[in-house]
């Protein structure tokens, strides 16, 4: 794909970060450097390099590189500790890793001692532009293109492997069922090392040449990705539902009339997120929520632009029909369920991977049959085929019989101006009750908050979730902010919070705030 533009539209800007803007011939010429240099070091077909690189020129240099060279891409967190780079580098076999220049010399000392010592190379991004002109053998359409690490919001880390093919039939899919064409313009902040900011908001648009805006990561500063949105005229952008609620947060005054799509994917997206969007920005049926996940390449299904979206009577919005070539179904305790019925979410798509990497066990527990895979998420259809998610399969709360899922109580608790993020989790005491849902919430004013108002917040907390759901939380805890753990790419991570409650590392820790007990 990038060869051919690099030959047919050789002249047309890729892309845009801050003062960079290489064109399809430069960045070709960039990949074609790097995967130079991985040959000279006899690293070709089939081999893995884990690269560790934030959004920037250097990570399309080198991703593409990877595969130019017919190696397999392992993209990671670039702010992971050098014990989990070394980890990763070991699950995946990776023969080389690649860390950019500028990192501290203390951190790339102590990642170059653990990765060397598992028998990888260390590499920067400046190794291709010492390479000697080669020609490598390239990948075929079957060959893995790169391994997505997910997330291990529910477990450990595993390999997702995407071959080439995966990823041009995703790319086309998304192209479909989002009705994006050459004229749209791109204005991302996503991570480039994970699927919706790689494929979505990079693959496609490099594939139609379409204007791409790139923008570093950090959202200290919300108003730079609206900015940007404003500056460029921006008509696509994505992200998850947490960052349009600290976009909301910053005010309706950036101009953002020009957008014709904002997806909101990647967690659960919560209806009173839609309707504050159109209404502060003055934009009706705009924010489009959409489905994926990295075992299906990433996209799945969304609403249609400009169609307005279904909200159950539960609150929870659909999250629309699926892709092109995208078969969804609905799995129950006993089988497949009917209209309405919730169960867990099957996908059949040709997208989908073929299993995870070096993982037998896990890979036949992710496929059900005839080729559907098992999301571990829960939803269902209605009688149009569009899907509705309800929670996650692993971490549904059973109150009293009752399944809850934790995004019904984080919404409620979220709406108190005083709490920046909310998670919940089941626990289960041992006591008659049973499983009871534990509210933990960062107030956003942190220490300052004066112990009544922590008392009271708390209890507000626990009145919100009861008027929603008829039920009280078992407990509430408020935390310090920047407590909850949260994946790189902005979910939280339930099953690490829990541990860190149960274990009491959370308490030892010292940013419980409320109770001080």
């Amino acid at each position: 794909m990038l060869a051919w533009r690099a030959a047919e539209t050789p002249e047309t800007i890729a892309f845009t970060f801050g003062a960079s803007s290489p064109t399809f011939a430069e960045l070709w010429a960039e990949i074609s450097g790097f995967a130079s240099a991985l040959a000279g070091r006899g690293i070709g077909r089939g081999d893995r390099v884990l690269l560790a690189l934030p959004n920037g020129p250097e990570f399309f240099a080198v991703f593409y590189g990877i595969q130019r060279s017919g190696g397999t891409a392992v993209p990671v967190f670039p702010g992971s500790s050098a014990e989990r780079i070394a980890d990763l580098a070991r699950i995946s076999g990776a023969r080389a890793v690649v860390l950019e220049e500028r990192l501290e010399p203390e951190v790339a000392d102590r990642v170059g001692d653990l990765v060397t010592a598992g028998g990888a190379e260390l590499l920067t991004p400046a190794a291709g532009e010492e390479a000697r002109p080669a020609d490598p053998p390239g990948p075929g359409p079957d060959d893995l293109a790169y391994i997505q690490y997910t997330s291990g919001s529910t477990g450990d880390p595993k390999g997702v492997q995407l071959s080439h093919a995966n990823l041009l039939i995703n790319i086309r899919q998304l192209i479909a069922g989002m009705e994006i064409t050459a004229s749209d313009v791109f204005v991302s902040w996503l991570p480039v090392f994970h699927d919706m900011g790689l494929v979505l908001m990079t693959m496609v648009p490099f594939s139609l040449a379409a204007e791409l805006v790139l923008l570093p990561t950090s959202l200290r500063n919300i108003r730079n990705w609206l900015e940007a949105i404003q500056r460029h005229r921006g008509t696509f952008t994505a992200a998850p539902d947490f960052a349009y609620r600290l976009a909301l947060r910053a005010g309706g005054r950036h101009d953002l009339s020009s957008l014709r799509v904002a997806l909101n994917a990647a967690e659960p997206v919560r209806a009173s997120t839609l309707e504050r969007f159109a209404t502060t920005f003055g934009l009706d049926h705009v924010m489009m929520p959409g489905y994926g996940l990295a075992e299906a390449t990433v996209g799945v299904c969304m609403w249609p632009p400009s169609t307005e979206v279904a909200v159950d009577e539960r609150g929870f919005p659909s999250v629309g029909p699926p892709f092109p070539e995208v078969e969804l179904r609905i799995l129950g305790e006993e089988g497949p369920v009917g209209t309405g019925e919730v169960g867990e979410v099957l996908v059949r798509s040709p997208a989908n991977t073929r299993g995870y990497l070096d993982d037998p066990a896990g890979t036949a527990e992710l496929f059900w049959q005839d080729g559907f895979l098992r999301t571990g998420d829960l939803g269902y259809l209605d009688a149009a085929g569009r899907l509705t998610i309800v929670g996650r399969k692993k971490n549904i709360i059973i109150h009293s019989g009752r399944n809850l899922a934790p995004s019904e109580i984080e919404q409620a608790a979220d709406e108190a101006r005083e709490v920046r993020l909310a998670a919940a989790v089941g626990v289960d005491r041992g006591g008659d009750a049973g499983e009871q849902a534990y509210v933990f919430a960062e107030a956003r004013a942190g220490d300052s908050l004066a112990d009544e108002d922590r008392r009271a917040l708390a209890t507000g907390i626990v009145q919100r979730v009861h008027q929603r759901l008829g039920v009280r939380p078992g407990r509430v805890y408020l935390l310090r902010p920047r407590t909850i753990p949260l994946t790189a790419n902005g979910k939280v991570r339930h099953q690490a919070l829990k541990r860190a409650y149960l274990d009491g590392s959370l308490r030892e820790a010292g940013v419980i705030l409320f109770p001080d007990w």
